[in-house]
């Protein structure tokens, strides 16, 4: 099993110690500063070390629920998924034709009539919620400008 900063900074300590290490010398005033900086350096090294695990855990757990939102933004039930190929009726206001329209052309809000070239505005009305469950091929219901 390898050692810490500090373990390794306390090994070097206990050999000084042991040698009987004189920190009143010249040299030794040197060593002894020296070593007093290694054990500071070990210690802040350990705290940062320490901090930056906390942050990865923290930043997981983000991560984890930003899955979570992302999911419950994005993702459909297999119930809700939505059709590529839905189709909508739309009823002209000017002349009054029935027009089935795909997803994509509803969705640009402005619609022609392909029977009198009136240009008109749509407003998509909240589907109503009903006893039974909606077939997956019914029309949405379409509130017309």
């Amino acid at each position: 099993m390898a050692m810490d900063l500090n373990a390794k900074a306390a090994y070097i300590r206990g050999l000084m110690t042991g040698m009987e290490f004189d920190p009143n010398s010249k040299n030794g005033r040197i060593i002894s500063a020296m070593m007093d900086l290694l054990e500071e350096m070990a210690a802040t090294v350990t705290e940062h070390d320490n901090a930056l695990d906390q942050v990865y855990d923290e930043l997981d757990a983000m991560d984890e629920d930003m899955d979570d939102l992302t999911s419950a933004l994005f993702d459909l039930d297999e119930d809700e998924e939505e059709d590529d190929d839905a189709e909508y009726e739309v009823t002209c206001p000017n002349c009054g034709v029935v027009t089935t329209v795909d997803e994509d052309t509803l969705m640009n809000r402005e619609l022609v009539c392909p029977n009198c070239g009136a240009a008109f505005d749509i407003e998509l009305a909240p589907e109503e919620e009903e006893d039974e469950p909606a077939k997956p091929d019914a029309a949405t219901e379409i509130k017309i400008d």
